[in-house]
């Protein structure tokens, strides 16, 4: 039985849809069972065919669009997606650090480099990244903005320093993840981690292996040329 404590930390969630939206009714059964689970408190949905004013109002591109707290989620998502969206919505209201939850709106909406600078402001910041690269429920979208922000500290010591994390990201049970890690510690161009890429190169997945004996070069050519 959910608590009234619970009941009144449960987030809110708005969703805008259309009648054509093939993606639509899935987004909105995983919400309704949100809804009768107390993870939401409650669920606004508006149909744009019957308020088009919507769409600018919330400036949506496509559906379905959904709303979280203030964080955006467009597209089929599994139910993880919005779970992790509801968490970030319950850490605002208890006043917890929400970095990762703000990197993911920004690199989410193609906005990399607000989240480059806040990094170089604060490297203490790069942790927020390595949460959401560790986390398999961050969104395509946002994983496509990590890669963008680790390219820019190629080489650099904010990006050496995690090596120890992203040596255990190289071993996460989600091949995705593990794909992701040993192609960025190809990017640290450090010696500490060819270890790392050499176990690598004995994954269970092929693509792995290839990404690692990849990174393993662009390391050699690094170490090589400076």
């Amino acid at each position: 039985m959910t608590t009234k404590t619970e009941q009144t930390n449960a987030p809110s969630a708005l969703m805008l849809l259309s009648s054509h939206c093939a993606h639509c009714p899935g987004v909105l059964d995983s919400l309704a069972k949100l809804i009768k689970s107390g993870d939401l408190g409650e669920l606004r949905v508006v149909n744009l065919e019957q308020h088009p004013e919507a769409m600018q109002e919330y400036k949506v591109r496509s559906v379905p669009w959904v709303r979280i707290g203030k964080h955006e989620i467009t597209g089929a998502q599994p139910m993880e997606a919005f779970k992790q969206r509801i968490e970030w919505a319950k850490k605002e209201q208890s006043a917890d650090d929400n970095t990762a939850a703000d990197f993911d709106f920004l690199l989410s909406d193609g906005q990399a480099n607000k989240v480059i600078e806040a990094i170089k402001k604060d490297p203490h910041k790069m942790d927020a990244i390595m949460d959401l690269l560790a986390d398999p429920r961050t969104v395509l979208s946002t994983r496509i903005g990590i890669g963008v922000v680790l390219e820019e500290f190629s080489g650099t010591e904010p990006l050496k320093k995690l090596i120890p994390k992203l040596a255990e990201l190289a071993k996460h049970e989600d091949s995705r993840i593990r794909t992701d890690a040993v192609h960025y510690l190809g990017m640290t161009a450090d010696k500490e981690a060819i270890p790392i890429l050499e176990a690598a190169k004995e994954d269970s997945d092929p693509e792995i292996r290839e990404i690692a004996a990849d990174s393993l070069e662009a390391i050699q050519e690094a170490l090589e040329n400076g």
